[in-house]
């Protein structure tokens, strides 16, 4: 058979599989079941369209290149990629895979959508298998249920890692000239606009939104054609799991709002994090709400649009863009006249009130500059107003100090998590403040409020108010924001071990107190030299050929590991670090790098500790990052140092300004 004439029929072979049937065709090529005329088992094999590998003879290469990259992952929650190899009889490039008779997660979902507690089990299962693809630098870029097969078992496989991205290699792609990577029902609004940037927080977004349609039974954005479908997708908030399905958990429905926000920095920022609430969720239910990352996402996506709000930005979470205005990033070129959202009277009571309390404080303020120390009578807000809370005196007094400056001192209600992503605020609007009578006590201490005062929720147009006011509430009834905590002191990688060695089981844990450790990540965390997050992969006796893995982040763990293989090969007992060798923590390691650019400070750091098969200790391989003359973080280069003398064995830097 020739691959110019002709086409794949069942009883064909290519390699060493007879095809039986056909399973599905995609944009790069078909997959057909096949049996392996060596191993005598059922495969999946998937074959490269000719003419793709006709008119691009670099797809080819990429095509089997990706399946080596595939084929590097042993994991549970992975389709296994067993050969990949050109057919010379044919002319066909193909990658032979392991078959899932269970069907696609899509088949599944055609009556209809899932139980919660089985779509919960299916999202584990894949974000489990993102942090696998995630710690070998792999994206996968398609997530949908057309690539998560269910075995008979039900256990959750992501398949087609043929669109995926190393970030080792970045050269040919799987795309076709001038169309987008992926599919636009799933995909993220940056990955729309450049597939080529996409990272782990897009793959985050498209699994949030199969998430959504195993909760509803539909995708969150349709359309006709794919690019009526990009055109909701960058026009339009997410919708929420709890509108079309409320008797979904609370926690089920935040997660999934912060997987598909349309800002990244409010969805989650590693697959990690992630599979954390999944399984306080899955274990708990919803008392695990205020455990949960997502549990401050209605509160961050309102902080986050108050600060755009600043700027004068529009953005995804801004309430004044309406449900068919712009919700995705900036508008380049243009401006948009954007109309108010509508309040209800209850609001607009509460904001002539406000108007009125600005007014009188105002008027306070310009009496006491003219000499005047007489008395203003009390202001009452309106009894519609007051009825919502107890009323409240606050007595202006001088500047709080800062461990005092967020400490509310009226009741403040939870946030409320079935606001959309655009909410204008969190809970009922609040009783305002009644104004002292005495202006000398008054005026001197009402601040001056900058617009980009960090502590305070700053909403544009607000008369003037108290310290404590302002501390307390804002005029748009929300609850202000911390100023961000400090990052403490990162721990060294020792240290955060020893964390970590203590929530494994006991059957892990040698005589001397210490587990068989494999290898050490330090994640780069920025504004930090050291990593503050640390994961350790521990030798698992009695599993041969498998790891169990903890991360510990700022001196705690938080998420605790399972079982994986993920490498080349399994692990061996040859793998395991001799104790006697881990001399060197990362601390000095770290000192030991920046004493080579002592004119660079280093801004950020990662490091790896592990010991590769052709050296004589173990290696810390650290990558850096310094500020350049604009105060943007760049890489300066790679050093390789042996932890147990300390001794550089590789060095690649540069300046920051180079």
């Amino acid at each position: 058979m020739s691959m110019l004439i002709g086409k794949v029929e069942p009883g064909d072979v290519i390699g060493r599989c007879k095809i039986l049937r056909e399973l599905g065709r995609g944009g790069v090529g078909t997959v057909y079941l096949a049996k392996h005329q060596t191993l005598q088992i059922e495969v999946a094999l998937k074959v490269l369209s000719p003419s793709l590998s006709l008119d691009q003879p670099a797809l080819a290469e990429r095509f089997i290149r990706e399946a080596q990259l595939a084929a590097r992952i042993r994991h549970p929650n992975v389709i296994a990629v067993m050969d990949a190899a050109h057919d010379e009889p044919t002319g066909l490039y193909y990658i032979v895979l392991e078959y899932v008779g269970g069907g696609a997660l899509s088949w599944h979902l055609r009556n209809g959508p899932l139980p919660e507690p089985k779509a919960l089990g299916i999202m584990i299962g894949i974000a489990q298998a993102l942090v696998v693809a995630e710690e070998n630098s792999i994206v996968h870029r398609d997530i949908k249920p057309e690539n998560i097969m269910l075995d008979a078992r039900g256990t959750a496989k992501l398949a087609d890692l043929g669109l995926a991205k190393h970030d080792l290699d970045s050269r040919t792609s799987l795309t076709m000239g001038g169309s987008y990577m992926g599919t636009p029902a799933y995909m993220s609004p940056e990955q729309a606009r450049d597939a080529k940037a996409a990272d782990t927080r897009d793959d985050i977004y498209s699994l949030g939104a199969t998430f959504y349609e195993c909760l509803t039974g539909e995708p969150p954005f349709k359309g006709e054609t794919p690019y009526n479908i990009m055109s909701e997708l960058l026009t339009k908030p997410s919708p929420k799991v709890c509108d079309r399905r409320p008797d979904v958990s609370r926690c089920a429905d935040m997660i999934c709002r912060k997987m598909m926000a349309k800002t990244r920095a409010l969805r989650y920022g590693d697959a990690h994090a992630l599979l954390h609430d999944l399984q306080q969720v899955q274990t708990h239910g919803d008392s695990a709400f205020d455990r949960l990352e997502a549990a401050t996402f209605a509160r961050d996506s309102v902080m986050m649009r108050q600060q755009a709000l600043q700027h004068g930005v529009h953005t995804a979470s801004d309430p004044v863009v309406g449900d068919h205005q712009v919700a995705g990033e900036v508008v380049p070129g243009r401006r948009r006249m954007v109309p108010a959202v509508p309040h209800s009277e209850e609001e607009s009571a509460f904001r002539a009130a406000a108007w009125l309390v600005g007014l009188v404080v105002l008027a306070a303020v310009l009496l006491a500059i003219a000499g005047r120390h007489t008395l203003v009578p009390t202001v009452t807000p309106a009894p519609a107003v007051i009825a919502a809370q107890p009323e409240s005196t606050v007595t202006p007094t001088k500047k709080k100090k800062k461990s005092e400056e967020h400490v509310a001192t009226t009741p403040r209600p939870a946030p409320d998590d079935n606001a959309p992503e655009v909410a204008t605020g969190e809970g009922a609007p609040r009783a305002l403040p009644v104004v002292p009578t005495d202006v000398s006590q008054a005026a001197p201490a009402l601040p001056v409020v900058s617009a980009t005062d960090t502590n305070l929720a700053a909403v544009p147009a607000t008369p003037p108010m108290t310290a404590d006011d302002l501390t307390n509430t804002t005029t748009l009834g929300l609850s202000p924001f911390p100023t961000p905590a400090l990052t403490p002191a990162a721990q060294s990688a020792f240290e955060a071990r020893t964390v970590a060695e203590g929530s494994l089981p006991p059957t892990l844990i040698l005589p001397s107190g210490a587990a068989n450790l494999l290898k050490i990540i330090g994640r780069r965390t920025e504004n930090s030299p050291a990593p503050v997050s640390w994961t350790y992969y521990f030798y698992d006796t009695s599993a041969t050929g498998n790891a169990t893995y903890r991360t510990v982040r700022r001196g705690r763990i938080v998420r605790d590991g399972e079982a994986i293989t993920v490498a080349v090969f399994p692990w061996h007992q040859s793998d395991v670090i001799a104790e006697d060798k881990l001399k060197i923590d990362s601390s000095a390691a770290l000192a030991a790098a920046q004493a080579l650019i002592p004119a660079t400070p280093i801004s950020s750091s990662q490091m790896e500790l592990r010991w590769p098969h052709d050296s004589t200790a173990p290696i810390w391989f650290l990558t850096l990052w310094a500020r350049d003359h604009d105060g943007q973080e760049v890489e300066i280069g790679t050093v390789q140092i042996l932890a147990d003398t300390g001794y550089v064995l590789r060095k690649s830097l540069t300046s920051p300004d180079s």
